[in-house]
């Protein structure tokens, strides 16, 4: 798991649910290394959480992702400029190829 914070109400929140070709933890390794990398580099991000499915075992859990990414922005106009931002673009540019699925799901207060 990791995880940045910073001093703010977040009132938009990203969360992206990514399904990996490669789950051996090398490759999960490197994968959430690269998405830390990545989102390190946008100014409007207020906090991340990048982590694996955790251990809960209920029939309601959704648990076959290998990846979850969750992050929070100030406010819709925060969010876009994540979107817009050459990182993220490159992000996706340059990992695409590694997922055989991806969910994302955004909510607001």
């Amino acid at each position: 798991m990791i995880t940045k914070k910073k001093e703010s109400n977040s009132n938009f929140i990203h969360m992206v649910f990514f399904w990996l070709k490669d789950t051996s933890h090398k490759k999960i390794d490197i994968f959430k290394n690269r998405t830390v990398s990545f989102l390190d580099q946008i100014e409007t991000i207020d906090n991340y959480h990048v982590g694996i499915p955790a251990s809960t075992d209920r029939p309601i859990i959704e648990r076959s992702y290998t990846i979850a990414l969750v992050v929070g922005f100030k406010d819709k106009k925060a969010h876009d400029i994540y979107q817009d931002h050459e990182a993220h673009k490159s992000f996706i540019n340059d990992c695409q190829h590694l997922w055989t699925c991806v969910k994302i799901f955004d909510t607001h207060k």
